[in-house]
């Protein structure tokens, strides 16, 4: 565990940038399935600031980390330029797309088809930077690094962690009951789903690889005293995450998708997350807040026990 937490700053901005990142996916997502107003889109964008903040403190922890040379050299050693200018690439690349999508946002030129297709893009680029990602460490002299698993597991951590984020800022807009009446719940819990089973899959090999093989040269040996608990810890993480999106989402036990825009849709919406209640009202339009926070910080402290993890199991 000493290593990791040499390491710390990587282990942030490994867990802060998909993230943050990944939350143009959930958006995304959004705005495919959902129609919203232009007031209701003003103020999700006015929230999008939100994960760009969490992207920027990533980054500046990686700054962190390469402002030392002797830190830096340690952390790169036996990693070829190639993957290295991958990611400087793909990190390039992602800014770039997410700032002029928010200025054009702002400006109120974004919507319909060209928003969609923008926010897309975006969340395309995340995937590709956490790809990049992965692989710069897969291509690592670290034994336990060496695998297919490591790129899968941050795409995954960037899925995982990037919808339910993209759903608090629909949240905080106050967007959540439109949303709730269109296919966005059931497509947001399967693709938060199949990135939180990307993400374990890849952690819990990880740690069985590394158990392995530090058992070939110390038997009976562990390779990270306790790594278990780390290991459940962080599956906890996704799934209390799972399971708030799901009652955020679906806080009738089923989406209400099916039943459309009528007037019975709307009166099995709850009376505190109705869209006409006073905001300013004890139990107003944002009563789903608290549970998307709740979600978003368990899944934040999964992938960053298993970012922990990771730089632990160093083989």
């Amino acid at each position: 565990m000493d290593l990791a937490l040499l390491q710390m700053p990587m282990v942030l901005f490994t867990t802060l940038v998909p993230m943050a990142s990944g939350a143009f996916i959930g958006l995304a997502l959004a705005f495919l399935t959902t129609r919203f107003s232009k007031e209701r889109l003003a103020r999700i964008d006015r929230w999008t600031l939100l994960p760009m903040a969490i992207l920027a403190v990533g980054y500046i922890a990686s700054f962190v980390a390469l402002s030392s040379p002797q830190y830096s050299m340690s952390l790169f050693q036996g990693v070829d330029i190639a993957p290295l200018s991958f990611v400087g690439i793909a990190g390039m690349l992602l800014i770039a797309l997410a700032v002029v999508y928010w200025i054009i946002a702002m400006t109120g030129n974004l919507d319909g088809r060209p928003r969609k297709v923008f926010a897309t893009v975006v969340g395309a680029a995340s995937l590709l930077l956490s790809l990049s990602i992965g692989v710069m460490y897969m291509g690592s002299a670290v034994l336990t690094w060496n695998s297919p698993l490591v790129p899968l597991g941050i795409i995954g951590f960037c899925i995982a962690g990037g919808v339910p984020l993209g759903v608090l800022v629909v949240a905080l807009a106050g967007g959540m009951p439109e949303a709730r009446l269109t296919r966005l719940p059931t497509v947001a819990l399967v693709t938060a789903f199949i990135g939180v089973v990307a993400a374990i899959v890849a952690v819990s090999a990880q740690l069985l690889f590394a158990q392995s093989t530090f058992n070939a040269f110390f038997p009976g040996s562990d390779v990270l005293p306790g790594s278990w608990v780390y290991l459940v810890i962080s599956i906890v993480g996704f799934v209390v995450m799972l399971a708030t999106l799901r009652a955020t989402l679906m806080p009738g036990g089923r989406n209400v998708a099916a039943m459309g825009r009528t007037a019975g849709a709307a009166a099995a919406i709850p009376l505190r997350d109705r869209e006409d209640v006073d905001a300013d009202a004890p139990v107003g339009v944002r009563s789903a807040i608290p549970l998307l926070v709740a979600g978003n910080a368990a899944v934040l402290i999964g992938i960053f026990v298993a970012r922990l993890m990771f730089y632990a199991l160093q083989v």
